[in-house]
């Protein structure tokens, strides 16, 4: 019992600190965006689906590599987002 209390008591101090996301969208339930925003990166993790791979240490590329799937991630996540009806939070006004 202790140990539920400990984890309903974790997920809730969890859920007030994110509660800050970039992205906003007038139009549906300020409850619903996390929700959107989560699901949006897991769509652009699968759609870039590059991961660091350990074995290229010393390799001249890698960090090219990683910034070039960085930039295919945030466009990913980006074009989710807008077709979901979201604009970045810097756009709006509170």
């Amino acid at each position: 019992m202790k140990i539920a209390t400990a984890l309903l008591l974790i997920l809730s101090l969890a859920g007030c600190a994110s509660t800050s996301l970039p992205w906003k969208n007038p139009d549906v339930p300020k409850d619903q965006w996390s929700g959107d925003y989560s699901r949006c990166r897991r769509y652009a993790d699968r759609d870039v689906g590059w991961r660091e791979d350990d074995s290229a240490t010393g390799s001249p590329f890698r960090e090219y590599d990683r910034q070039q799937a960085k930039k295919r991630y945030d466009s990913s996540l980006a074009s989710c987002m807008t077709d979901l009806g979201y604009v970045p939070a810097s756009r709006t006004k509170e």
